[in-house]
């Protein structure tokens, strides 16, 4: 029978092994906090396991990790802000002078498959017509599905169900995840999204013809929130599996007016949650806090790991990337 082992065997086998050094109680103490399996192992590697980082010292290891527990620390409060802004602002757009309960925005407002041609004049528009429709109906089933789940668990949202009455957009809001708000705002017909994006400060001509900006940010950032809240690695920003929409990337270079925005990196995530936060009007104190406190902990990751990862972690033109937003950010 295979037997796991100790967390001294654990050391060794990363000296003999890994040839990294390790030892002391102070690092027995940090691999015990931050773990082997899913803490040293996963801080080894970049994206993916093949990528094993040039690690010589424990030191450097820790390095990596207090870098991403740093970067979770930002993070954290501004994608609480940047979500809460997005979803009143959207609620005041939906419900003013309109019905404001859920199932009657859903039937007249949900109604993006309407954009397309139903009626098999033309063949791609009626594929997507049909394509559009189930993503409706799996829409409902899950907002259903929700609300049922949180029902008795959100004060709020049973008062409602349990006096039989309508639900309210903001009480909705209230229990669905990020992910669920970025279905939504796909669900919205052209029209409203559109105008949807505009009181979100997101409406370019250029770059958002069909309103799809927002729902694009919006996915972009599910994977940071998600891993955020798990507690997963977001240092190398290896969170999106599913890729980022080429138009996003080109609408934040030419709002924030600087190049290589790919989002393989963690500092674009940095440029995009304040870039949101600004289009909410944050102050400029407070943004610049947070790339001032993103500075400290990416210059203390450069002081403390090899050049090689640190150029992998945050790319080689970072330094003009944090000169672009400041400048984005002291604009009036």
């Amino acid at each position: 029978m295979k037997k796991g082992k100790s967390l001294n065997a654990l050391m060794k086998h990363i000296r003999e092994i890994h040839n990294v050094d390790i030892k002391g109680s102070s690092d027995k103490n940090s691999l015990m906090n931050m773990g082997y399996y899913h803490g040293y192992k996963r801080y080894r590697f970049i994206k993916n396991k093949f990528n094993i980082q040039n690690i010589e010292s424990f030191s450097q290891i820790k390095a990596i990790h207090d870098f991403d527990f740093e970067l979770k620390r930002i993070f954290y409060p501004m994608m609480t802000l940047v979500e809460t802004g997005m979803k009143n602002r959207t609620i005041d757009a939906i419900v003013t002078s309109q019905n404001p309960d859920i199932e009657s925005i859903y039937k007249s407002k949900l109604t993006e498959y309407l954009d397309y041609d139903k009626n098999g004049l033309d063949a791609k528009k009626t594929k997507k017509f049909k394509e559009k429709l189930k993503k409706r109906l799996e829409f409902h089933s899950e907002m259903e599905r929700t609300i049922g789940y949180n029902y008795g668990k959100n004060v709020a949202l049973s008062h409602f169900v349990h006096k039989g009455n309508d639900i309210p957009l903001w009480a909705f809001f209230e229990i669905i995840t990020l992910g669920q708000f970025g279905h939504f705002i796909g669900r919205l017909s052209e029209s409203w999204r559109i105008e949807v994006s505009k009181v979100n400060g997101l409406q370019n001509a250029s770059f958002n013809q069909n309103g799809r900006m927002m729902e694009n940010i919006i996915f972009t950032l599910t994977g940071l929130r998600n891993a955020t809240m798990h507690n997963s690695a977001v240092f190398d920003a290896d969170f999106n599996r599913d890729g980022i929409a080429k138009g996003l990337k080109n609408f934040l270079m030419a709002e924030i007016n600087v190049d290589g925005i790919t989002f393989d990196t963690i500092i674009d995530y940095l440029i995009l949650l304040v870039f949101i936060l600004k289009k909410q009007g944050y102050s400029k104190r407070e943004l610049n806090s947070y790339v001032k406190e993103f500075v400290a902990a990416k210059e203390k990751l450069f002081r403390d790991v090899p050049l090689s990862t640190y150029g992998q972690l945050l790319g080689m033109d970072s330094k003009k990337k944090i000169v672009a937003i400041k400048k984005f950010i002291s604009q009036n």
